[in-house]
């Protein structure tokens, strides 16, 4: 009975232990897997071409344009509302929504020559042309460059970003290829083709004066705008002033109220937030024209109303660039010219 009782229990702890070492074995096999997983080829293998065109439709007609003779259908495209897009771009969705998000479409294409390389497109349609130049503004990279694709166009080693009317386009690619970043700036002048951006005149940028002004820095912040409420549909432009053997940035700012007295209401409720989260007034020789500047967290602030604006200067590193933008701002805004 004994000897019976520990053969069976032999067995059984045997058993366990093969099964431990499968289990083992498939735990490796995962574990190294993961840092050969090659996206491009799991796609690849796991959505046919003739899936994608029987896919729905976009609800906004945000189709890629014709595929360049480069290119190959990798995966269906995707489309997402506000209700969902975040399952997309997690962490990014809320900027959009608050910029009037209305719906986006993504898919991605390979080089036929090789289908590792490839490429995700996006196409937002935010609505209307000032919603989709205030996402392209705020999600610009500092080491874009400007292309003539349309007024608000730039591209960096691997992702080309343009405003076309009322869509901001995104193309990325996973490998800057020359072969693919000349295919998907193909897709992209056939994207502008198909939708035309128009004029894609943006008038409060024209308020900006030009000497000192960095190229391609202006921006829109529809919401929030320096963490204030009162804020909305905020336009940014960025000055470079010589200081010494370098230059110092300064961001300039302007909204546009219904009227003067929303103006200086607007203007008053800016001052009060900046003061009561330890801001303080500075003293300044003689009258300030525009206002006391106001030190806030180690830069400097100054707002100002001119006539139905509320602008100035935010976060500037010393009162004299400040003094200087502000003044050639209001200058600006008083003459009614770029």
């Amino acid at each position: 009975m004994n000897e019976s009782h520990n053969q069976r229990g032999g067995a059984e702890q045997w058993a366990g232990l093969i099964i431990l070492l499968c289990l083992a074995g498939i735990a490796a096999g995962v574990y190294f897997k993961q840092f050969s997983f090659n996206p491009a080829v799991l796609a690849a293998a796991t959505v046919a071409p003739e899936a994608a065109k029987t896919s729905a439709a976009p609800a906004s007609g945000e189709a890629p344009p014709a595929l360049p003779l480069e290119l190959t259908v990798m995966s269906a495209p995707e489309n997402f509302g506000p209700d969902d897009v975040y399952n997309k771009i997690d962490g990014k969705a809320d900027l959009y929504l608050t910029a009037g998000f209305v719906h986006m479409t993504c898919q991605r294409f390979a080089l036929k020559a090789t289908n590792d390389d490839w490429m995700e497109w996006f196409v937002y349609d935010m609505g209307a042309l000032p919603q989709a130049f205030s996402v392209f503004s705020l999600q610009r990279r500092a080491e874009g460059q400007a292309i003539g694709l349309t007024p608000f166009a730039y591209q960096t080693d691997n992702a080309i970003y343009f405003v076309s009317g009322h869509y901001y386009v995104e193309a990325v690619t996973a490998m800057p290829v020359p072969a693919m970043m000349t295919a998907m700036m193909g897709m992209a002048r056939a994207f502008v083709a198909a939708h035309p951006p128009g004029p894609s005149v943006i008038p409060e940028l024209k308020l900006f004066p030009s000497e000192n002004l960095e190229a391609d820095s202006q921006g829109l912040q529809m919401a929030d705008a320096f963490g204030f409420d009162g804020f909305t549909n905020v336009f940014t432009a960025k000055y470079q002033l010589p200081s010494g053997a370098t230059n110092v940035e300064v961001l300039a700012f302007l909204k546009i109220t219904k009227t003067a007295a929303d103006a200086t209401a607007l203007r008053d409720a800016y001052r009060s937030f900046l003061l009561s989260n330890g801001g303080k007034e500075m003293e300044v020789g003689g009258a300030a024209a525009l206002g006391k500047p106001i030190n806030f967290m180690d830069s400097i602030e100054v707002v100002f109303a001119e006539s139905n604006i509320v602008a100035g200067v935010h976060a500037a590193p010393d009162a004299a660039s400040a003094a200087k933008v502000s003044q050639q701002l209001a200058d600006s805004l008083r003459k009614g010219t770029p």
